[in-house]
């Protein structure tokens, strides 16, 4: 499809930016949902950033990535690397095989979040877990802009040109929740100080108490939110 086209084109062009993938955040949960020896597929893999860091406790990694030159790094550390969009039907993945499925940086790409999410819960056995993450487009720094009345079109970040929907704490509990998963729980990765207000800032020292404010206040400070759910054994599955 031509939309699948222009998505394999702008993320080519990222290919450089997703050899250097591999967020500690997404990582430290995907380590700590994944059971020892477990089943991991990554959707928008990248260049295999996250399946390396998942290597030594994984007995099998697979991951779908739009970008061929991506793909082809990742396929160097995969098991099994699929070239493809989510929503093409004859991804070979089997439905319920996979302990732990991860979308980080995916659903706000896609025109219809929710059936490709449904489509990822589907290749998760009954139990698993389902990892996300999405920009958070109520995180302060956005509220500025938009209070400017400026809607930036960027190469990257919350305002990135390649989002088509839009996410805040509530709306990606209502859509996971909504696909059925349970036990949902909610997480913010909160940058540094120093990352949001330049290196010259004397804020080290403010560093913990800032981190502990993004705690209490997610939705504001959050500039990533994750969330996490588990598969019911009634969820639909795919043609595998």
């Amino acid at each position: 499809m031509a939309g699948d086209q222009a998505l394999a084109d702008l993320y080519e062009a990222k290919a450089q930016t997703y050899a250097a993938f591999g967020n500690g955040a997404i990582a430290a949960h995907a380590r700590r949902l994944l059971p020892p020896g477990g089943r991991v597929l990554d959707i928008g893999c990248a260049s295999g950033g996250l399946l390396a860091l998942l290597r030594p406790g994984a007995g099998h990694l697979a991951g779908l990535e739009l970008s061929p030159t991506a793909a082809r790094a990742a396929a160097q550390i995969g098991d099994e690397v699929i070239c493809g969009a989510l929503e093409d039907d004859r991804l070979p993945f089997q439905a319920r095989s996979f302990d732990l499925v991860v979308l980080a940086d995916v659903l706000e790409h896609l025109a219809d979040p929710a059936a490709g999410l449904g489509r990822a819960i589907a290749w998760c056995r009954p139990g698993g877990a389902i990892l996300v993450s999405v920009p958070n487009v109520a995180h302060w720094k956005a509220r500025m802009t938009l209070l400017r009345g400026r809607w930036p079109q960027t190469d990257s970040g919350t305002f990135d040109a390649g989002h088509l929907r839009w996410f805040t704490r509530n709306s990606l509990r209502a859509l996971l929740t909504g696909a059925g998963l349970r036990d949902v729980e909610l997480d913010a990765i909160v940058p540094a100080l120093r990352n949001q207000l330049g290196p010259a800032r004397p804020v080290r020292r403010i560093e913990p108490a800032w981190q502990a404010l993004g705690r209490r206040a997610p939705g504001l400070l959050g500039y990533q939110l994750v969330g996490i759910g588990r598969a019911r054994s009634t969820c639909a599955t795919v043609a595998s």
